[in-house]
């Protein structure tokens, strides 16, 4: 979309219920706004399957609440940016035990993306992850 001279990025977002079957829905917009053929669609569909997946099994947004997923993309990178209701439990971190059976979304995000970051309790109360793969 172009403003004037100036470009805007496509930017999508959408608010899921906090179910597992959300997790596919996520996983569909981002493929349906980058396009199988962007560089970045693989690595950005895994992470966002991830991190959707620890907001419905980890936040106080699961088992039916709201997930607000954001992305946009830019020239150069892909800002994705998942909000739940946060938990009382620790934020997501990055574990690396190879011989649990889950528990490695966050090792996944730490890896292949540029920069990412949590952002605790917006007015609304809610825990914000995003994260930014490079293309």
């Amino acid at each position: 979309m172009t403003t004037g001279q100036q470009t805007v990025p496509p930017r999508s977002t959408v608010t899921l219920h906090g179910v597992p079957e959300s997790v596919a829905l996520a996983r569909r917009r981002v493929r349906e706004l980058l396009g199988e053929s962007h560089p970045a669609c693989d690595d950005v569909t895994l992470l966002v399957s991830e991190v959707v997946t620890n907001s419905v099994v980890h936040s106080g947004s699961g088992g039916g609440g709201r997930v607000a997923m954001t992305v946009a993309v830019g020239p150069d990178a892909v800002l994705v940016e998942v909000s739940d209701a946060g938990s009382g439990h620790s934020a997501p971190h990055v574990r690396n035990e190879p011989e649990a059976e889950s528990g490695r979304g966050m090792f996944l995000v730490d890896l292949l993306a540029a920069r990412w970051g949590i952002r605790e309790s917006d007015p609304q109360g809610l825990r914000t992850l995003w994260f930014e793969v490079a293309f």
